[in-house]
């Protein structure tokens, strides 16, 4: 978001070197832009502008689910059931209207099964399916994983190294395009994000906050896939359709279960075919007799409240907040010249802080460490810290550095954020507007 601003608005933002700007330039920059000449400047507004790709694609997979399951000859009502299934979960509703990349990269892979799913089968479809992955790949590095399984599924069922040759020749074209150019015109060489990113996974420590062991997911799968899905699997245990969408489901899991990187969302890829997977229970369960009809009705009337309920929980612990104190830093006055923040990305960076202040993280940790927070705090005119991060030791040091608190500022279920002001000269002009709002 803030590296699209960067070209539609101006922003004085610098995008991390090893991310493709694929993303942020093909797919949210028009958005944006659109909106800067219509006259768009509040952050609130432009990250909602940022977010009309993330929705539109996000809508676009659940037709393809849908699409997926007729191509594989599926009775109607069971591909509607998939897509509702799909649409519903909570990791493809919760994430489907954020600023969070994956459910584009899992349209694109939706897109890929999909054409490589047409009959009659040609080399030009695994080439289009190859180079729609390569668009995944480029929206996030670890969607390229879906190529394995995707190529090695087209060259066993057209029994044809060829087939499965065309898809891997449509990745390297599509990674030339998608990677290899907009590298080039944003980073000035070729895959130099791609190169920074290997050298990142090779040289950075383990961080215990971020990885997992590699059975995480498979620990962790209730947690992720939800019970009623998982439920559904059982009544489709013996119906041979069942194969292909846990095959992917299973290979999607066990890829990303290498990354070291362990994170819930990065499971969004594997949700459709999960749904596929569910769908077939549910028409096995509804052709059990009255019994089966009413359980397989209740299935789809439970499955509402529940993703609603995940996706409310996922939703109510975003850092809104952090984004409501970093409202307040921009309408300080005089503005502050540097700015300290727990966890900068939770404040909207530069997009909330604005271009004046330099901004100087410092990296969360319970409890904080009071020399991190001095390093930071020392040349600042404004900071701001999770309160559960805070401490003895914390407080001292701010108050010994001449800071005090202002306001705080607690939104749903995120984190209760604390705003402190460097202390004024006695008759300086107040440095934000009256009333102070000092929220509970």
């Amino acid at each position: 978001m803030e590296t699209a601003a960067r070209y539609a608005a101006g922003l004085d933002y610098q995008p991390w070197n090893l991310r493709c700007l694929f993303h942020p330039l093909v797919l949210t920059w028009p958005f944006l832009r659109a909106g800067v000449l219509l006259g768009a400047s509040d952050p609130a507004l432009l990250s909602w502008l940022g977010a009309i790709s993330t929705v539109l694609f996000s809508t676009l997979g659940v037709f393809l689910v849908y699409r997926l399951a007729v191509a594989w000859q599926w009775p109607e009502e069971t591909a509607l059931v998939a897509a509702f299934l799909y649409a519903i979960h909570f990791l493809s509703l919760g994430y489907g209207s954020t600023l969070f990349p994956r459910p584009i990269s899992t349209t694109f892979l939706l897109g890929a099964f999909l054409l490589a799913s047409q009959s009659p089968s040609s080399l030009a479809r695994p080439g289009a399916a190859g180079l729609l992955t390569a668009a995944a790949f480029a929206v996030r590095w670890s969607e390229g994983a879906a190529l394995v399984p995707l190529a090695a599924w087209i060259g066993w069922r057209d029994r044809s190294v060829k087939a499965a040759g065309a898809a891997l020749a449509g990745f390297a074209l599509g990674a030339i395009l998608f990677v290899g150019v907009t590298d080039t015109l944003t980073w000035g060489s070729p895959f130099s994000s791609l190169t920074a990113y290997a050298r990142e996974m090779r040289t950075v420590p383990p961080n215990p906050r971020t990885d997992g062991p590699w059975y995480q997911y498979a620990k962790e799968v209730l947690k992720w896939a939800g019970p009623l899905s998982l439920l559904l699997l059982w009544p489709a245990r013996r119906d041979p359709r069942i194969r292909r969408p846990l095959v992917f489901l299973i290979a999607f899991v066990a890829l990303l279960s290498c990354v070291r990187f362990k994170q819930m969302r990065y499971m969004q890829a594997a949700i459709p075919f999960l749904s596929l997977a569910a769908a077939v229970g549910w028409e096995r369960l509804r052709s059990q007799g009255d019994r089966g009809r009413r359980l397989a009705a209740a299935a789809l009337v439970l499955a509402v409240p529940l993703g609603l309920e995940r996706t409310l929980a996922l939703l109510a612990d975003k850092s809104q907040s952090a984004t409501a104190a970093a409202r307040a830093i921009r309408r300080l006055s005089p503005a502050p010249r540097v700015v300290a923040l727990e966890q900068e990305w939770a404040y909207g960076g530069r997009l909330w802080i604005g271009n004046g202040p330099e901004i100087r993280d410092f990296p969360p940790s319970r409890p904080l460490d009071p020399a991190v927070v001095e390093k930071a705090a020392a040349p600042a005119d404004v900071l701001a810290l999770y309160a559960l991060d805070s401490s003895a030791g914390v407080l001292e040091t701010l108050e010994r550095l001449g800071f005090h608190e202002e306001a705080r500022f607690r939104r749903d279920a995120s984190k209760e954020v604390v705003l402190y002001l460097r202390n004024r000269r006695a008759g300086a002009k107040p440095a934000l507007p009256t009333p102070v709002s000092k929220l509970p």
